[in-house]
């Protein structure tokens, strides 16, 4: 996908979801046009600007039935078991 409209392309395609790397500021905005697009999102961390902007992200996708996820992955990778059990614990 190249150009001006390189998302709406990516929108339109056969792909069933989409990573939104984008500046916080841009979330709402694009997530709210891959969730119309039918389109599963994994979304970058911080999500949003506020917790508002959140919860309308948040019922947008209940509401479409998709799936939104943010990309705070390293706390499920077994590398973060590990690593937690080498810090002590007082």
């Amino acid at each position: 996908f190249a150009g001006g409209d390189a998302y709406t392309q990516l929108l339109s395609s056969e792909l069933n979801s989409v990573y939104i790397p984008l500046p916080t500021k841009l979330h709402e905005q694009y997530v709210a046009k891959a969730l119309s697009s039918e389109k599963h999102v994994l979304l970058e961390k911080p999500v949003a600007t506020s917790s508002t902007s959140y919860q309308q992200m948040l019922e947008a996708a209940s509401q479409s039935g998709k799936f939104l996820m943010d990309g705070t992955m390293f706390v499920h990778h077994p590398r973060t078991k590990s690593f937690a059990k080498t810090i002590p614990n007082p």
